[in-house]
């Protein structure tokens, strides 16, 4: 048995001095091998969950300042449409186009969101629900907030056709992301980085429902949405079909989204 335990010792030994002879060899390799996987894993995190292929905030926001005037014009024309609802083709009258192409805007379009004068308050929240009662949804577009995409290339160019490719890029996680303006009709509140949409009725079971007593009604937020100090790099712990914001003026702001 002494001499079995021997032999499995001399053996141990063995094997051991191979380990560090190998390792005392071949060190660089095995340093650099594990130099390069740390190297790669850093450039996979930055590429997929980090680095932004879209324009930069800082030239949307010194083309807005620019061009400003034209901006708060085009949004004027598309909101005071002399009709019920603004048509798709809207731009194509007076010398729309020419304005769009000072201010390398593609198309302008209604948003989801309501924006009633006095947003927060209660009794808005109850004539917004009885106006959408009785107005079809098409009215509502002069009232809401509206999104404007950046041109690509002139619209004046091609009327009928939309180019704003260089503001949408393809993503392995996302699926594809963007960016464009955002107004909104009435300045919005911004709470400890969290902008809050217009008051809405709701059940008072909804999630985050207020009930008030005086009006019989409970509200909440039309919506809610970050508001970030960059979105030059992707936000951290962005959600699927997240539409995060920085903002330029209070009415005006850089939107980011993502959507599978």
């Amino acid at each position: 048995m002494a001499r079995q335990s021997d032999v499995s010792a001399v053996r141990q030994g063995k094997v051991m001095q191979g380990c560090r002879g190998f390792l005392m060899r071949n060190w660089v390799w095995l340093a650099a091998g594990s130099g390069l996987f740390s190297c790669f894993y850093c450039m996979l995190y930055y590429y997929l969950l980090v680095w932004n292929p879209l324009p930069s905030d800082e030239e949307m926001i010194a083309n807005f300042r620019a061009h400003r005037a034209d901006f708060v014009e085009a949004v004027r024309r598309y909101r005071e449409y002399p009709a019920d609802y603004t048509p798709w083709d809207w731009y194509k009258e007076d010398d729309t186009l020419e304005l769009f192409n000072r201010a390398g805007i593609d198309n302008i379009d209604s948003a989801i969101d309501v924006w009633f004068p006095d947003p927060y308050a209660v009794a808005t929240a109850v004539r917004r629900d009885k106006e959408e009662q009785k107005l079809p949804p098409s009215r509502l577009d002069k009232y809401s907030g509206l999104r404007i995409q950046p041109a690509t290339t002139p619209r004046i160019d091609h009327p009928d056709r939309s180019d704003t490719s260089r503001h949408y890029h393809g993503s392995l996680l996302f699926g594809v992301i963007w960016k464009d303006y955002h107004f909104f009709p009435e300045a919005p509140r911004i709470e400890n980085g969290i902008l809050l949409g217009a008051l809405q009725t709701a059940g008072s079971g909804a999630h985050g429902a207020v009930f008030h007593e005086k009006e019989g009604v409970a509200t909440v937020h039309q919506f809610t949405a970050r508001v970030l100090p960059t979105l030059n790099r992707l936000p951290r712990k962005w959600q699927d079909y997240e539409c995060v914001y920085r903002r330029i003026e209070p009415q005006w702001f850089i939107r980011m989204c993502n959507g599978h």
